[in-house]
């Protein structure tokens, strides 16, 4: 099973890779009892028995022989010593071995809480509509299938679920603003939906269909983009690299982006592109994009289904 965690740093692997070769049978049973205890058994068994004197005089220099058996005490913290810091070694390495950030269990239930508001919204309405027609004799399934399906209501619950669980896996104390924007022609179309509603984008969708937004370069990759800080971006001098546009961003103004492009399985086109701004800078950070990646992977698989819902209703309308 694929346990989403943040790109980590090629030190922080490297530790990963001591840590797993360490749990491997031979290393436990054979590698670790050697470094860890046969040094300091030799050790203290030399400098607590007068017998092995004349046999370490024969292996070593005299004075290391005289040393080990005239200071038993010394090389008893010694060998102590030893063991200690060789497992705080190990130890370290095992704690920077561990993922910089990865998906915990308060991230989790976020998300089933998030999800489980949109649902029991959708759970409320059919109970209803089912308990207002149950006992009828006959009932018109046309008119039940559009009193069903409320896709641009799902939807907007659905952008306000995700703003809700960024900022509560958001550890850096940041104002975000998610938006939905409809893509047309590979090119963004309108604002369908955004969170909060008082905070509304300020840059329009006509804006956004420069080739060098960070909407656009999501489009054109199919795949999420993010700018950590937004004011290092536009300070690229190469324009053909630059991820992020100024127009009503201030001079000095701080913060992420992220776009993430809903891609339709009926169409295979970028139908939708989820945005998230951040106001301070590295509040969304790239390391993290899996994670990111992950969380928003749940609302936009719910995203697409309303919108399959949305084109069967305006074809039913076409027909009807």
């Amino acid at each position: 099973m694929h346990r989403p965690t943040s790109n980590d740093s090629f030190i922080r692997k490297s530790c990963r890779k001591i840590t797993e070769s360490c749990e491997h049978w031979f290393v436990k049973s054979f590698i670790k009892p050697v470094f860890f205890i046969l040094p300091p058994t030799l050790i203290t068994t030399a400098a607590t028995k007068s017998n092995l004197k004349q046999e370490l005089e024969a292996i070593l220099s005299p004075e290391i022989s005289q040393f080990l058996s005239q200071s038993s005490l010394l090389v008893l913290i010694g060998a102590y010593v030893y063991i200690v810091v060789l497992k705080s070694i190990y130890s370290a390495i095992e704690h920077y071995s561990k993922p910089e950030r990865e998906i915990n269990r308060d991230d989790i239930l976020v998300l089933l809480k998030s999800i489980g508001i949109v649902v029991g919204d959708k759970m409320k309405r059919f109970s209803n509509l089912a308990k207002a027609n149950i006992s009828k004799t006959t009932i018109n399934p046309q008119q039940i299938f559009f009193e069903l399906t409320k896709p641009e209501q799902q939807i907007n619950l659905l952008i306000s679920a995700l703003r809700t669980s960024i900022e509560r896996i958001d550890q850096t104390n940041s104002f975000f603003r998610v938006g939905l924007l409809l893509i047309k022609n590979d090119e963004p179309y309108e604002w369908a939906y955004f969170d909060p509603a008082e905070r509304p984008p300020r840059t329009t969708a006509e804006e956004l269909s420069h080739p060098g937004s960070t909407v656009m370069r999501s489009i054109k990759a199919k795949s999420p983009v993010l700018v950590e800080d937004i004011a290092r971006e536009l300070k690229l001098k190469n324009k053909e690299k630059r991820r992020f546009l100024k127009y009503n961003t201030v001079d000095g103004e701080e913060g992420s982006q992220l776009c993430y492009p809903i891609i339709h399985p009926a169409t295979n086109k970028v139908e939708y592109v989820i945005t998230i701004a951040g106001n301070k800078k590295l509040c969304l950070e790239e390391k993290h994009l899996p994670l990111y990646t992950w969380l928003i992977d749940h609302f936009a698989m719910r995203v697409s289904l309303e919108h399959s819902l949305l084109l069967l209703k305006e074809k039913a309308n076409e027909n009807n």
